[in-house]
């Protein structure tokens, strides 16, 4: 049987091709925001870039990330063009020496040697289980004369990738300490589930013991949350942003000025909460009568969740990207981000 449509041949493309320096190309692309969603899609991990070229002891990391709306240990990214050598091996252990907190080293290259792909797995097995190790292949392939596109290999990792998640559950405290943590869990546990099953591709934090549950939406600074309330008895989507300086207030005043038209398309009036005092602010739907310890109601509370995370994400994802913080300054100094510190 002939295909209905024509097939084309993959082809593989030099990485140089379209990164001529590692360090001056390729490292800052990967750390674009888009970019490092890539990687963290191949991962299931959900990246935010803290630093690029820091130096970590002696040594000089090319990214550092967290996983985003955590406390959790460090991501150190280590990049190299063709394939793995002894020396970035070297770099990956010096970096462990000297940390405390739990991380996960992330080692991409164009091709992973089988003797440094086995050294990854023993760094798995033998290591403290705070620490977790990926060995990642890239490669640039087309399709005739189309633009290369980027695709990420696992080629090593945790085992089931278990330690990754207990490392960071140890190093932000997510073992339950009590019957109402354990709730916690278990109802963000629930939603994960709820939201995956329709969407596999829903970005979504592993479930901890808080009262929230964090989402990206592309830019640092910016999450949107599900949020409960024992006590009140109730849920929240948010869109939270929480900067240093007074950037959280001026996005506030930006996305204000628009505030029919964002209301207009979310379906429904928000709540504006400017947060006084703090380097945050909140733009939120609650839904009331809505008790998290009633497992039989979790259903009810997890498709609100679901539907006004998702709704906040349509709204506001490209606006936020849109913000241009200095401009921002420019139009509402001094008195906006004096209002702020």
């Amino acid at each position: 049987m002939t295909a209905i449509l024509p097939l084309g041949d993959l082809q593989k493309v030099p990485l140089t091709t379209a990164f001529p320096t590692e360090a001056g190309n390729f490292t800052p692309w990967l750390a674009a925001p888009e970019n490092l969603d890539r990687l963290g899609e191949a991962l299931r991990l959900d990246l935010e870039v803290e630093a690029v070229e820091r130096s970590v002891g002696s040594f000089r990391a090319d990214i550092i990330a967290r996983e985003a709306g955590s406390d959790s240990g460090l991501v150190l990214i280590e990049n190299q063009y063709g394939p793995t050598d002894h020396k970035h091996l070297g770099q990956v252990l010096t970096y462990l020496s000297g940390l405390e907190d739990a991380a996960v080293v992330i080692w991409i290259a164009e091709e992973v040697r089988e003797e440094h792909r086995a050294a990854i797995d023993w760094l798995n097995t033998n290591t403290l289980e705070r620490f977790s190790f990926f060995a990642v292949e890239i490669e640039l392939l087309r399709i005739g004369d189309s633009p290369p596109a980027p695709r990420f290999s696992i080629v090593a990792s945790p085992n089931d990738w278990s330690r990754t998640a207990r490392s960071s559950t140890r190093s932000i405290g997510k073992t339950p300490s009590s019957e109402t943590e354990a709730r916690y869990l278990d109802y963000w546990r629930a939603f994960r589930a709820f939201a995956l099953e329709r969407d596999p591709g829903f970005r979504v934090q592993k479930a901890w013991a808080r009262q929230w549950l964090p989402m990206r939406i592309g830019r640092s600074g910016f999450m949107t949350n599900a949020c409960l309330n024992g006590q009140e008895k109730w849920v929240r989507a948010e869109l939270y942003i929480q900067m240093k300086h007074g950037y959280p207030k001026l996005a506030f005043r930006a996305l204000s000025e628009e505030r029919e038209a964002i209301e207009r398309e979310f379906g429904e009036k928000l709540q504006w909460e400017d947060l006084p005092g703090k380097q945050a602010v909140r733009i939120a739907v609650y839904r009331q009568n809505s008790d998290f310890q009633d497992e039989s109601t979790w259903a009810e509370q997890h498709a609100w969740l679901y539907e006004k995370t998702e709704k906040l994400r349509a709204v506001f994802q490209e606006r936020v990207a849109a913000l241009d913080f200095d401009e921002l300054e420019e139009r509402y100094a001094p008195s906006e981000a004096a209002d702020a510190e």
